[in-house]
């Protein structure tokens, strides 16, 4: 007979518990165990890890009070135990090491941003050899700075066909043009939020702010 036990609710992180809920080299794990109860033993065939290191973070995020034994199934000798992680959790920015609100966004967002870079230059790479950046006069007063190659902007990808944006603007608008560029974009990425069958992963990030930051 399996036992099992319910996850608790909504959970509120303490400082210890922040630190690995945000670690992000945890966050396949922390996915996993979210929707999928596993064993130790699955967990180490689906993040294609060895069985000891898959014991051990299991093993750290239990320690923690993250990781909770959700079954406890039958089988000769120890029973074979189940851990699943609450699938919601509120870890609050006074109990991270973060001094400022704008380090403890940096700490997630940077990470994200520096492996979307890499993913654009591989793409980059392929699409000519020779890459740089062109300073030219943008009016009177000011000048700007525009990715290209060494025949050019670089319009011919970014701008083109091909499914590749490294694009950073400064936008003069309204306050209702704001929230009408804001609610387009909302609606943009609902309509392709449904994974399609065949397709493969793309990163999009999108930051809309007030200020000028090209």
């Amino acid at each position: 007979m399996t036992v099992t036990s319910p996850l608790p609710p909504i959970r509120h992180a303490t400082a210890a518990q922040a630190a690995l809920l945000l670690d992000v080299t945890l966050r396949a794990l922390l996915g996993l165990l979210m929707t999928t109860p596993s064993t130790v033993t699955e967990v180490a065939l689906t993040l294609k890890v060895s069985p000891n290191r898959a014991q051990y973070l299991v093993g750290k995020l239990q320690r923690a009070d993250i990781a909770v034994v959700t079954a406890v199934e039958p089988r000769a000798g120890r029973g074979m135990r189940r851990y699943g992680v609450t699938p919601r959790w509120f870890i609050p920015f006074e109990v991270t090491r973060a001094d400022t609100l704008d380090a403890f966004l940096a700490a997630q967002l940077i990470p994200r941003v520096t492996r979307m870079m890499t993913l654009t230059a591989r793409q980059m790479q392929e699409h000519a050899d020779t890459w740089g950046y062109w300073l030219e006069q943008h009016d009177v007063t000011g000048s700007n700075l525009r990715l290209g190659d060494g025949n050019g902007r670089v319009s011919t990808l970014f701008a083109g066909v091909a499914p590749l944006m490294a694009n950073v603007a400064t936008l003069t608008l309204t306050a209702r043009q704001a929230r009408e560029l804001k609610a387009r974009l909302i609606a943009l990425f609902g309509e392709y939020q449904a994974p399609e069958t065949g397709g493969e992963s793309y990163s999009v990030a999108v930051l809309l702010v007030t200020g000028d930051v090209a």
